[in-house]
């Protein structure tokens, strides 16, 4: 993934059920230092903060799920803005 300005980190927003998110949790803490699980957002998306250099890794790893049980679907890539 090339951006024009490189960031430090990347919001990736995710719409998932709030049932599946204890699982994403699980699989997520399994592949280290790939990505920082936060919080459901006021927008209702679940954010997910990765560093520059892993967020293809990050978005192969999300888009995997999608032949799971777990259903995600990424929303936005947005360069992250210091709030956790």
């Amino acid at each position: 993934m090339k951006k024009e300005k490189l960031h430090l980190e990347y919001d990736i927003y995710i719409d998932i059920a709030k049932e599946d998110i204890h699982l994403l949790i699980y699989l997520v803490e399994a592949e280290a230092h790939i990505m920082n699980v936060r919080k459901k957002q006021e927008n209702g998306y679940f954010k997910i903060i990765v560093p520059a250099g892993l967020v293809d890794e990050a978005l192969t790893l999300l888009n995997s799920l999608k032949n799971s049980d777990i259903k995600v679907e990424v929303v936005s890539i947005e360069p992250h803005n210091g709030i956790i």
